[in-house]
């Protein structure tokens, strides 16, 4: 079916095509900064949680006598209920809208950290972090969504790879804390951390609202209107070609929410990548960090001198993604995903087979700048495979694959631990990383020219959706 002919100045496809494009043509202002900071706070405070509970595992082996399993049982709970909230939130902000996700999220992981520090036996904690896990969870893809359809395109790229950033400083500003708080404070006060941060950002995120590309997609014209406006301080919006119109209305009429188009023709090779790229990303990033201060302790380490290790180990990691930052756009996603990951697969090998503490030093503040990098890459490229009707749903479901893979990769380390066989654990997050890098090359496709995000390519439908999607990949 060929493409409509509407006039430029009639008619909802242009309007609405002119309030897409305008997204991408604005020049930063305070208000994109104001999104990106309620997002990246509520990651931070994300990144926050997952390390604090990290950082007080040693404490809980010792308090209730937790055998390796144990521990490792309890550091999965919180991934199983970050896979159901990458899920679930992901479908409900596609279908529900971004706004209502991204509040659900931080109460309910705000309201479970705080009933964490009031468990009395292993098993109430378990419970417990799961439902922290579901709003951890569900914070990823809808706050990825929302960056992706606020920012500028031009900017898009290197805003979600700083926007990312805030999770390990989240782990370094807790590592910190802990270092200080844990003699005095105890594991329950160190858990209880997570509670005020949380309802602070859930009353920031009240003065966010809906995107227009959402509020297009479900064919709320006047409410992306005032969406619009707000965001760009009342610019005006350019002029927006008939053909460019028609396009995006017949384009944005094909895509839809539910989890099944992930495999339609058109995605099922963005899906596939995607998916295999976290899962074997995340098994080795989750599964190094989790149990990093009981690895150490393992190879002689006193615990004190274990935490302070960790505080450099979260400082490398941000230096790494603050480092490669420019990069994305210099290098291509593809590029620096590839280069991160065959050098994250060397320093962890390297790590493994250290034991003096400057070595460990090296090699380990090595491998935490490569694997927190590498994700300067991930975070942009994953939700640009998606269209706007599948965006939180696709990027739900490939959080949701690294959900998995650090469930569990926790469980395996244990097992390890327990066979005394400590050495396999860092061969196998290696060849994770070289996996990673392996998939990345294999999907990549040739590319035509750049192209904003929110117009698409000449043409309409599948063919139009196949250059983005090929452009994206390539970038």
């Amino acid at each position: 079916m060929a493409p409509r002919t509407v006039l430029p100045d009639s008619g909802l496809p242009v309007r609405a095509a002119r309030l897409a494009a305008s997204v991408d043509s604005l020049r930063l202002n305070r208000r994109h900064w104001l999104v990106f900071a309620v997002c990246a706070a509520g990651f931070l405070f994300d990144g926050m949680e997952i390390q604090l509970l990290t950082l007080v595992s040693p404490v809980l082996q010792r308090t209730w006598s937790l055998s390796p399993e144990q521990v490792g049982i309890l550091s999965s709970a919180t991934m199983v209920g970050m896979l159901g909230g990458a899920c679930l939130f992901g479908a409900l902000s596609d279908r529900l809208g971004r706004r209502p996700g991204f509040q659900l999220t931080v109460a309910l992981f705000a309201t479970a950290a705080g009933l964490s520090a009031l468990t009395q036996t292993p098993t109430q904690l378990i419970v417990v972090r799961f439902f922290v896990g579901i709003g951890v969870g569900g914070l990823v893809p809808v706050d990825t969504a929302l960056m992706a359809e606020f920012v500028p395109a031009q900017h898009r790229g290197r805003m979600l790879a700083l926007w990312a950033l805030a999770f390990p400083v989240g782990g370094l500003i807790a590592t910190g804390l802990v270092s200080v708080s844990l003699p005095w404070a105890g594991w329950r006060g160190i858990l209880a951390l997570g509670v005020l941060p949380g309802a602070l950002v859930l009353a920031l995120r009240r003065r966010v609202p809906e995107t227009p590309q959402f509020l297009l997609a479900r064919g709320k014209v006047r409410e992306a209107e005032r969406s619009v406006q707000w965001i760009s301080l009342d610019q005006t919006l350019p002029p927006v070609p008939a053909e460019a119109a028609a396009a995006h209305a017949d384009g944005e009429a094909r895509r839809t929410g539910r989890t099944r188009a992930l495999f339609s023709r058109d995605q099922w090779r963005a899906t596939t990548v995607a998916w295999t790229l976290w899962f074997c990303w995340s098994f080795a990033y989750f599964g190094i960090t989790l149990w990093l201060p009981t690895l150490l302790v393992l190879k002689g380490m006193p615990l004190g001198h274990a935490v302070t290790y960790g505080i450099g180990f979260q400082a490398a990691a941000i230096l790494g993604r603050a480092a490669l930052l420019p990069f994305v756009d210099r290098w291509g996603r593809k590029r620096l995903i590839v280069a991160a990951g065959l050098a994250s697969a060397a320093a962890m090998a390297a790590f493994g087979l250290s034991h003096s503490p400057l070595w460990l030093v090296c090699t380990g503040y090595a491998l935490s700048f490569c694997q927190d990098g590498g994700f300067s890459g991930i975070t942009p490229l994953t939700p640009s495979l998606y269209p706007t009707g599948l965006r939180a749903t696709g990027v739900g479901w490939a959080n949701a694959a690294g959900r998995v893979a650090a469930m569990l990769a926790p469980l395996m380390v244990g097992a390890l631990v327990a066979a005394q066989a400590t050495t396999l654990i860092f061969m196998v997050f290696a060849a994770c990383y070289v996996c990673a890098a392996a998939v990345v090359l294999a999907g990549s496709v040739s590319a035509g020219p750049a192209r904003p995000v929110g117009l698409p390519a000449a043409g309409h439908g599948r063919n139009a959706k196949n250059v983005e999607q090929n452009e994206e990949m390539q970038r």
